[in-house]
């Protein structure tokens, strides 16, 4: 009976043990697109949400970012808006911001629509198709409140960026005939 309840205890005991293990599950996610991405320009991810700070008497400040794009193939890169961008307040007022949305640069030139824009490859990639492996030259995303310096009425406003990037593909040749 004695060795019984040593064995017990000694089963009991390494139950215990096994107790007191821990498993650590950690989901890991990619957004895969082989051909193109942008990213800041240390390659880390496009941050999913931006703060942008009012300043009374002179609107919202604007809010600015250095990125790269990152290619397979030394290729033009088309840059638009998936839509306007608008903030909307969330309290449900009709109050709305105009975005204006910029990159490489202030200039009306370098303003990104719905409409789109063509970046050649000579300025993304200035050194050629050995610098496509290290991404574009750093350029300024930038989001203003547009028209700049507009004061608003107070609310917690809220809305999307949707930035689109393609690059022009080639139609295959026709067979002569």
């Amino acid at each position: 009976m004695n060795f019984a309840m040593k064995a017990v205890a000694i089963a009991i005991m390494g139950f215990s043990l096994n107790a007191m293990a821990v498993q650590k599950d950690i989901t890991i996610n990619a957004n895969v697109d082989p051909s193109l991405d942008m990213t800041l320009s240390d390659a880390q991810p496009l941050p999913a949400s931006v703060l942008m700070q009012y300043i009374p008497g002179n609107g919202l400040a604007p809010y600015a970012m250095q990125t790269k794009i990152w290619s397979n193939t030394y290729s033009d890169v088309n840059i638009r808006l998936a839509n306007d961008v608008l903030l909307y307040d969330r309290a449900g007022s009709a109050n709305t911001v105009a975005i204006k949305v910029t990159y490489g640069g202030t200039a009306p030139a370098n303003e990104v629509t719905t409409g789109g824009r063509t970046m050649t490859k000579e300025v993304l990639f200035p050194g050629g198709t050995t610098t496509v492996r290290t991404g574009s030259i750093e350029q300024e995303l930038r989001f203003t409140q547009e028209p700049q310096g507009e004061e608003l009425p107070a609310g917690n406003y809220t809305g999307v960026v949707g930035i689109v990037l393609t690059q022009p593909t080639t139609a295959p040749t026709p067979p002569a005939v």
